[in-house]
């Protein structure tokens, strides 16, 4: 394992506020979130929160940095519930207590309107034995208003890219049924 050289995207009035497990080797070594694989661009673009298709490369700095290929100019947002370990095998990480603590308090401070769970391991330290790719699983911290869903990493798992998309596609709906 490996210190992460990835910065968070994080910052008041997002709309959404994806959360992985930590940065892979990869991205932290590009220093840019999802720059090893193009699965989770397609799959926001295939859902509509996204306007235009976007190479990896520097996509988080075009979606997360800026909002203007994102839907109705939507705020998005990263971190990881580990953000200081890069690691690509899920297996090694082994999230804490303390890993959480920190990430609630990011959530408070930082009031997302709604927040994607990413990773089987983030969703456990949330709400143990809640299933993978369910999508709106509801308010998780207490006196607060962000919505959770949970949405299955984008590759390298069984669940195929067209149930994720159908879960992002949820996600939009409520954003939009709910004008929050």
């Amino acid at each position: 394992m490996e210190k992460s050289n990835l910065i968070p995207f994080l910052r008041k009035k997002l709309d959404i506020l994806f959360i992985g497990l930590n940065p892979a080797k990869g991205s932290s070594e590009n220093r840019h979130y999802f720059s090893v694989n193009q699965a989770f661009w397609n799959q926001l673009f295939d859902a509509g929160l996204i306007t235009k298709e976007i190479n990896k490369s520097k996509a988080d700095e075009r979606i997360f940095g800026d909002n203007n290929l994102n839907y109705k100019n939507w705020n998005y947002g990263i971190t990881d519930l580990i953000p200081y370990i890069a690691e690509s095998n899920s297996s090694k990480i082994k999230p804490t207590d303390e890993d959480l603590a920190r990430l609630v308090q990011n959530i408070i401070l930082y009031k997302p309107k709604t927040v994607v769970l990413l990773h089987g391991k983030v969703l456990d330290k949330f709400k143990n034995g809640e299933k993978t790719n369910t999508g709106k699983i509801g308010k998780l911290i207490k006196n607060c208003d962000t919505m959770f869903f949970n949405i299955a990493f984008p590759h390298g798992n069984a669940i195929n890219s067209e149930r994720k998309v159908e879960r992002y596609i949820e996600l939009r709906e409520y954003i939009e049924n709910n004008k929050i």
